[in-house]
């Protein structure tokens, strides 16, 4: 083979690779999409650790995320799905996301009242609300 055919062949290559790693990531996007809807903005602006809480319910949990799903694991529940957390009995619910700034808190045994009182004191920053 000589030198041009070699170097054709690496560029069609290199082409389809970048046409199918577009069309993958399109298609992730659209999965995002189609499973979230209106709160995919809180889907991309978390990370696994974060706390999320339901202002309306007065609930808390800890955000556990993977490539394509969000679980949140709460004192009640093991896993709940973000879309069924958010749209509790067919309403949206008021939902706000926090990082800790300084270290991770132990929130198992800890009450609602308590972790207000550790945002009110800023010891979470606001990273997302819908």
């Amino acid at each position: 083979m000589n030198k041009r055919l070699k170097y054709g062949l690496l560029i069609l290559g290199i082409g389809i690779i970048t046409v199918f790693g577009i069309i993958g990531f399109g298609l992730y996007s659209m999965e995002i999409e189609d499973h979230y809807g209106d709160v995919q903005k809180l889907y991309y602006e978390s990370e696994n650790g974060d706390i999320i809480v339901n202002k309306t319910t007065s609930e808390f949990g800890i955000i556990e995320k993977n490539w394509k799903r969000i679980n949140i694991r709460t004192q009640k529940k093991d896993s709940t799905d973000l879309y069924n957390w958010v749209y509790q009995n067919g309403t949206e619910n008021k939902t706000e996301i926090y990082r800790a700034k300084n270290e991770e808190y132990k929130l198992n045994h800890i009450t609602y009242s308590e972790l207000k009182k550790l945002i009110d004191d800023s010891e979470f920053e606001l990273i997302s609300k819908n």
